[in-house]
């Protein structure tokens, strides 16, 4: 049967404790160390984590200037280009109308040169012909004083129409 005495109950409290202290020490004791240490770990890993995604986000956040940075440089670069483009167009523009006005001075002289070449020539060819009918009309050689002034004469009244 069960007996239930207080030395019983004192002994069994008493071992109690006992085991409670040996159970805290050996067991409990190094499994709150244990936890504790896989803790520290843990937020360790997790600090390590964090400062790693800091420094992504700090790269990122550089990486995206330096792509300002260089859109920047690219729009920069592009509208020099355009403007040394632009630039160089006037500039051969320029050239190409100067050297067009050169040409058509040019020609506009020659065309000129020929113009009185040609007149000259057909002055000369008019008053041949004239003093080959002056002549054949009058018949005579020895007036070619006479056909001179005839020929000089047709010329200035030729001279004046113009």
């Amino acid at each position: 049967m069960l007996n239930v005495s207080p030395e019983s109950i004192i002994f069994t409290v008493i071992n109690l404790l006992i085991l409670l202290v040996a159970l805290r020490i050996f067991l409990f004791k190094p499994v709150q160390k244990i936890i504790a240490a896989r803790q520290a770990e843990a937020d360790k890993q997790f600090d390590e984590a964090s400062k790693k995604q800091e420094e992504a986000e700090g790269l990122k956040a550089q990486y995206m200037d330096s792509l300002e940075h260089l859109e920047e440089e690219k729009k920069q670069t592009m509208k020099t280009a355009r403007d040394r483009a632009d630039e160089q167009y006037h500039k051969i523009i320029s050239e190409a109308k100067s050297e067009a006005k050169h040409i058509k001075d040019k020609a506009e002289v020659e065309a000129e040169a020929q113009r009185e070449q040609i007149l000259k020539g057909a002055e000369r060819e008019i008053a041949d012909i004239i003093v080959n009918a002056a002549t054949k009309v009058v018949g005579e050689q020895s007036g070619v004083e006479s056909n001179a002034a005839l020929y000089d004469e047709f010329l200035n009244k030729a001279g004046e129409e113009q």
